[in-house]
């Protein structure tokens, strides 16, 4: 074959081939980095939580009463909901996890960490009684739960519950680590951020994650403090975790009698977890599936433009292609032609595009603190773009190795 003439044709006619290896060097850089985000947001939605999603569901109450007993409604309404009989746990909370809902502090192992810039490590925060953990149906791993007699009563604002700092605390696995990677945590002080105040680690709970999230973000909603600590009312947030199966039936006795417990209370909003977890989560499916079709649209308008730049050759190269099938060339021949030319082209594009793409992903890594685009992904776009490009040429190469010698002659 004779690859002098080629490049020589290439040099001639630069400005198509140009074109369409900067545009193959695009995409193969929108492939790259489309494909790890959509991974990593399909990775981020099947995360485990370490909750029983199946088995929990949630409940929201108002209050237009200026005189309601918030104190006094918390706890009925707890001793009620823990009496149903198809329920194993339920407990008031701060925040909803798997919501968006999050309250964040700084904590550290010693005080003097707290008070440089920046210390402390990041935890978000979750007040409950002592049935808060079986209500969220995590595991404790060590340790012990709360003790009825370290729960907070509700104070008059979130300011003014955290000035009241529980003494004991329990904290996830991933948190302990953090802060005490050498040894138990257990029993050893942990202070908070903001207040100064110091706690006793009681109990560690094996994992849960708080929202879906990747990339280092994950470290952040797995690292978890539960404080023994009412929340301020008036309004409240309850965690009411079913045994298996009966979900739907403690739901529904709760929609028929919880409403009329408390006089000037009334529930604003009910919902399984399962619900719930799946709506935070379809904002991440949607950009994915979004991240996809731009992908595969910038793909298929890089096939047109190969396939375009194909047809065009042919066209201009009719008596070329002719006299070439006069002296002895076969239909094979003109074929390796046109894909070589073609794979010419979209290699010089796929090397820009690796540089463009690692550059993006160095760009997104920083922007998002991701991990970095994995090798396999710059050769598996590699290929995609080659296979791609052939595929597009083909029938053009095709329509020109059909050129017989008497029509190209007609041509002239």
């Amino acid at each position: 074959m004779e690859i002098r003439a080629l490049f020589s044709a290439l040099r001639r006619n630069k400005t198509g081939p140009i074109l369409v290896a900067v545009q193959v060097a695009i995409t193969l850089a929108v492939l790259v980095n489309v494909a790890y985000v959509v991974q990593q947001r399909i990775e981020e939605v099947n995360k485990p939580t370490g909750m029983d999603l199946e088995g929990l569901f949630w409940i929201a109450t108002g209050t237009t009463a200026r005189d309601y007993d918030y104190a006094a409604g918390v706890k009925a309404d707890l001793s009620y909901l823990n009496s149903i009989p198809g329920v194993v746990a339920a407990s008031i909370i701060s925040n909803l996890p798997q919501t968006g809902g999050m309250t964040g502090l700084p904590f550290a192992s010693n005080l003097e960490t707290l008070q440089k810039p920046n210390g402390g490590t990041g935890a978000l925060i979750y007040f409950g009684t002592d049935r808060l953990l079986d209500a969220l149906g995590v595991r404790l791993v060590a340790g012990r739960n709360f003790e009825l007699g370290a729960i907070k009563p509700p104070a008059a604002d979130f300011e003014a519950s955290l000035g009241d700092w529980a003494q004991e605390v329990i904290i996830t696995r991933k948190m302990a680590e953090k802060l005490f990677p050498d040894g138990n945590a257990i029993g050893k002080p942990i202070y908070v951020g903001l207040i100064n105040k110091s706690s006793t680690i009681v109990g560690i709970v094996d994992f849960m994650r708080a929202a879906p999230a990747s990339g280092r973000f994950d470290d952040f909603v797995s690292q978890i403090v539960f404080a023994p600590i009412i929340p301020a009312g008036p309004n409240a947030l309850y965690v009411v975790r079913a045994k298996p199966g009966q979900r739907a039936a403690v739901m529904r006795e709760v929609e028929k009698n919880f409403a009329n417990l408390q006089p000037g209370r009334f529930i604003s909003r009910m919902k399984d977890y399962t619900r719930t977890a799946a709506e935070i989560r379809q904002g991440t499916r949607s950009s994915a599936i979004i991240l996809a079709v731009v992908a595969l649209f910038v793909l298929a308008v890089t096939v047109v433009g190969i396939s375009g730049l194909a047809a065009f050759n042919v066209t201009t190269r009719t008596k070329q292609l002719g006299i070439r099938r006069a002296i002895g060339a076969r239909k094979f021949h003109i074929l390796r032609y046109f894909l070589v030319e073609n794979w010419i082209i979209t290699t010089c594009g796929a090397v820009l595009g690796c540089m463009l793409a690692l550059a993006a992903g160095i760009k997104l890594s920083t922007m998002y603190e991701m991990e970095r685009v994995p090798l396999y992904y710059f050769v598996g776009g590699v290929l995609l773009v080659w296979i791609v490009g052939l595929l597009a040429v083909l029938v053009p190469a095709r329509r020109a190795a059909s050129i017989s010698p008497a029509v190209a002659t007609r041509s002239v």
